[in-house]
């Protein structure tokens, strides 16, 4: 409903669904036309964090996003899991209940720390008026990797939150470009030279003299790459990624001084937003 009481044009309720536990209304808002981006925050998805830059005119500055303790979260719940099958093996019933309860709850708070995240960060891209770039979301064969790596790249929940924050961002009309992620973690984004041999946590490039945690390198390149594309961008930012060299990788802000009661935690309705880009022009 808008101001006046009537309802509001840019919204819709198009279905409500009645389910054991939970009423879900789905709705349909159209999304603002995306702004013209002043700056861009670049980043790359990484297990505990998203990691890279914000860049706007000539000023830029390293950033890094935690997810907030999401994947300590997931190891809790995977030791009780394990906990539970080793106890009720005799019960195959009660152990399949109390493992979907289980399940349930891990994801439940999983989204609830994600959905502090891509709040935060589309709030800050708002404010700051730049477009988010990530890359596009590939993960290769899981050959040569642990079990317990691939346990953990399983439910790594990348994907939930590039989810959230693109529906929030097409809400807010924030710009997201989306870019292939080959080779940034291994290229030098000062001279562009590839590293074909395993890159540790700090790639290195003598050459250069450029050194640089390989995730932060990765966000650095994922811009470079976005500016090579997307000609708006280009225009708003101008990137020297040696000026980088001595930045100290900064939060982007700080979760604990975030609002933690329930009204900040995500009610579900959300996740089931539909967003209708805007027309053109």
């Amino acid at each position: 409903m808008g101001s006046t009481g009537r309802p509001d044009e840019s919204e819709s309720r198009s279905s409500l669904t009645v389910v054991p536990g939970k009423v879900i209304v789905v709705l349909r808002k159209e999304a603002p036309k995306p702004y013209e981006p002043q700056g861009a925050i670049a980043l790359d998805t990484n297990e505990d964090s998203l990691d890279g830059v914000h860049a706007s005119g000539d000023s830029a500055g390293l950033l890094r996003v935690s997810f907030d303790g999401v994947r300590r979260i997931q190891e809790i719940h995977f030791r009780r899991r394990r906990k539970i099958a080793r106890k009720k093996a005799h019960d195959r019933r009660v152990a399949r209940r109390l493992l979907d309860r289980e399940g349930r709850r891990e994801r439940h708070r999983v989204r609830q720390r994600l959905h502090r995240v891509s709040k935060g960060l589309v709030r800050f891209a708002t404010e700051a008026r730049a477009a988010i770039v990530l890359e596009e979301l590939t993960l290769h064969g899981a050959g040569g990797r642990s079990r317990r790596m691939n346990r953990r790249l399983s439910s790594w929940p990348r994907r939930e939150i590039h989810r959230q924050i693109e529906y929030k961002a097409a809400l807010e009309g924030v710009p997201v470009i989306k870019v292939n992620p080959a080779w940034t973690s291994k290229t030098c984004p000062v001279c562009g030279a590839r590293r074909r041999d395993r890159v540790g946590k700090v790639f290195v490039r003598l050459l250069c003299d450029w050194e640089m945690d390989r995730q932060i390198n990765a966000g650095l390149n994922i811009l470079k790459t976005a500016l090579a594309s997307n000609e708006a961008l280009a225009r708003a930012v101008r990137f020297q990624p040696g000026a980088l060299r001595r930045d100290v990788v900064s939060p982007l802000y700080d979760l604990s001084a975030l609002p933690t009661g329930a009204r900040e935690e995500p009610s579900g309705v959300e996740s089931q937003t539909g967003v209708i880009p805007s027309p053109e022009p």
